[in-house]
């Protein structure tokens, strides 16, 4: 028995052998990046980091990871690879390990965006000390050899350091343009990472960016969006055309109070006019059966919902949107009690899309 599997295992490697002999990479510099508004040395990362030494090591990790970036291009291949090296990768226990650190391809089909594939190698290292996830990887196969409009959505949790797109010798690649409008920053906590998730293009921002053809650039930090005030200042020198916060989900009412206006402030200090959009948290799921939960959530969204009227008179061009319910009632979105799965991020886009149009449109963001 142990010798067939040996041959099994033997034949497996050289079957993947063969396969990616004659397979050309590309570097993915070399395509369309898109979804980062800051110019970094590691071109995957969000944020230069070392320039904001306020910032602590967590949210320093959490903004290298490639949460919301994707690599656009056209391709006539039948089969599609990806090449990566990692650099820092977190852990999320409501992250499926396809989101956290896999690839997740999108093509347009009948003029949108569909679901095509999502992978991910195996963790750890081989007997040869090779890491197991850094191995070539097989995104899609038999495909029909047309040329279509590809989005390789990049991992949520993962800071990649290198990464090449491989497709057979004689295929065409060729770099796509965004077909995405304007820049937008949308910041926020582990629902605008993507916690939940069952692939990187299954969250909140990926479904309002396909959905309304804006460009969405994530600033999601997992647990640690709690209007810091370097966050403003980051944000605020994107210069972005409008921004999107879901800033009240991590922050405790006493850090909202102190800090929404210092983080306000820092935007306005750099960009004075661009529309600031606030949402209003979801319903999480887990505080139906746990008083404590229900009173911790309902207190601070009550609070939210008075100084945000106040926000909102004091400062101009800044707006919130505090649509109920925005993933349902019915308790069947919740990945663990907090967090949506994609289905729920699905219709937290629905949800908010009406709103945030209307907002932007007044501003020429269409």
């Amino acid at each position: 028995m142990k010798r067939f599997l040996l041959i099994i295992a033997v034949l497996c490697l050289s079957f993947s052998a063969v396969a990616q002999k004659n397979i050309e990479w590309t570097d993915a510099q070399k395509l369309n990046h898109v979804g980062k508004m800051c110019k970094t040395s590691n071109p995957y990362n969000r944020v230069e980091v070392n320039d904001y030494p306020e910032l602590n090591k967590t949210e320093a990790n959490l903004l290298k990871t490639c949460a919301g970036q994707a690599i656009m291009f056209e391709t006539d291949a039948k089969e599609i690879w990806v090449k990566a090296s990692y650099g820092y990768r977190g852990h999320n226990r409501a992250m499926p390990a396809t989101a956290g650190c896999g690839f997740n391809l999108f093509i347009e089909h009948e003029g949108e965006w569909k679901w095509a594939a999502s992978v991910v190698n195996a963790d750890g290292h081989d007997k040869e000390g090779n890491s197991k996830i850094e191995k070539p990887l097989r995104v899609i196969r038999n495909m029909d050899g047309t040329t279509h409009r590809c989005i390789l959505y990049l991992p949520l949790f993962a800071e990649l350091t290198k990464l090449e797109i491989g497709v057979p010798e004689q295929a065409k690649l060729k770099s796509m343009k965004n077909p995405f409008r304007h820049n937008i920053a949308i910041f926020g906590s582990s629902f605008t990472h993507g916690s939940g998730a069952t692939c990187a293009g299954m969250t909140y921002p990926a479904f309002l960016q396909r959905q309304t053809g804006l460009n969405l650039n994530s600033f999601g930090m997992s647990g640690n969006s709690k209007l810091q005030r370097v966050m403003g200042e980051i944000l605020g020198g994107t210069k972005a055309d409008a921004y999107i916060c879901d800033a009240f989900s991590n922050p405790s009412i006493a850090q909202i109070g102190e800090r929404i206006r210092p983080f306000l402030n820092e935007i306005r200090k750099r960009n004075p006019k661009a529309p600031i959009i606030f949402l209003r948290t979801i319903y999480r799921d887990g505080r139906l059966f746990d008083t404590a939960a229900e009173k911790k959530e309902q207190d601070r969204m009550e609070y939210v919902d008075k100084l945000m009227k106040e926000i909102c008179a004091e400062y101009s061009d800044v707006y919130f949107i505090d649509t109920p319910n925005q993933t349902g009632t019915d308790m069947l979105t919740s990945a663990d009690g907090v967090h949506p799965c994609s289905w729920g991020y699905k219709r937290w886009a629905d949800a908010i899309q009406p709103s945030v149009v209307e907002i932007l449109a007044k501003y020429g963001i269409k």
